[in-house]
């Protein structure tokens, strides 16, 4: 088994490369395990190291160390790979994907829990050939989601703080823009639309929880989409949006499904766990491939099934 840990010396508020080096040496060594650590150059350089590494065919585990666009790298470097699988060592600012483990969301920082860790076959996102694990969104969320990195690197401004200065920059500029949706064949009578979201996890945007039942493993897309609001009525409804509480709200559609697909007037931002891609027609569904994901022992995405333990794959 190769593993083989990326490393984001541009996330979260300062370089932490050499600090996770020493952590990896002192782990890896001590069990005789054969790892590589590769500190990333560029946007993209995580996924082509991965893909590489993926298609020599050996059993491979994948680090991701950083935040949700470090996780996304890894994740499309590895998707489709049977002998390839992913985790996530976080050192970002959001660290959304891994929230949905909930109260052992913090195990993942304690890399000896994610050695010979149980796996699971998750679902991937498919927006027009881009893929994604967690979320791919398109209107007032991503617009805030992307701008949270002009706030990010502030002094004393925490990740949550970003994506909340974001998003009042947000709303000052305008909430709602014209858009021709069709979720799973059937077109929607609104014409103006605030939000448009497809959730495979459970959290984004620092810790947002648009849908409170997905499942990365189900075989379907939780969609959330959100019909044009004013400014004082997003203001009103944004913190239950942010606690998980859509459902108590009469301006969002809840529905589960297998494609969304939207027509813009004019390219929109559109999100994918945090990278972005500008796009005016988007078919966002299940991709066709799937990534392995593991994970420690005893902790689940699934609350129903925390506890248990799951057969290692070693």
């Amino acid at each position: 088994m190769k593993h083989l840990f990326i490393i984001n010396p541009h996330a979260g508020k300062y370089d932490r490369s050499h600090e996770i080096r020493e952590k990896v040496a002192r782990v890896m060594e001590g069990r005789g395990k054969d790892y590589e650590i590769l500190v990333t150059q560029y946007a993209g350089h995580g996924r082509e190291e991965v893909r590489r590494a993926a298609e020599l065919g050996e059993p491979l585990r994948v680090y991701a160390c950083g935040g949700d666009g470090t996780l996304n790298e890894c994740v499309v470097g590895a998707a489709g790979a049977p002998n390839a699988a992913v985790t996530h060592y976080p050192t970002g600012s959001g660290n959304d994907f891994i929230r949905m483990f909930g109260p052992d969301t913090c195990r993942f920082h304690d890399l000896e829990a994610l050695l010979d860790a149980p796996q699971e076959s998750l679902d991937l996102i498919d927006c027009n050939g881009h893929l994604a694990l967690n979320v791919c969104s398109v209107g007032f969320d991503a617009r805030i989601g992307l701008g949270a990195a002009d706030f990010k690197k502030l002094p004393l401004v925490s990740g949550s703080m970003a994506y909340q200065l974001s998003a009042l920059r947000t709303i000052l500029q305008g909430i709602h823009r014209p858009y021709r949706v069709e979720l799973d064949g059937e077109v929607l009578a609104h014409k103006e639309f605030t939000l448009l979201c497809a959730c495979n996890g459970r959290y984004y945007g620092g810790g947002f929880n648009p849908s409170t039942t997905a499942l990365p493993d189900d075989g379907a897309l939780d969609f959330v989409i959100i019909k044009a609001v004013s400014r004082l009525t997003i203001l009103a409804l944004i913190g239950t949006y942010a606690k998980g509480g859509a459902k108590e709200i009469p301006q969002i559609i809840l529905r589960r499904g297998r494609e969304l697909k939207i027509i813009c007037r004019e390219p929109e931002m559109v999100n994918l766990d945090g990278e972005r891609v500008d796009l005016s027609e988007l078919s966002i569904r299940l991709s066709a491939k799937k990534v392995n994901f593991f994970f420690p022992e005893g902790t689940h995405y699934d609350p129903a099934r925390r506890g248990r333990v799951l057969e290692k794959t070693r």
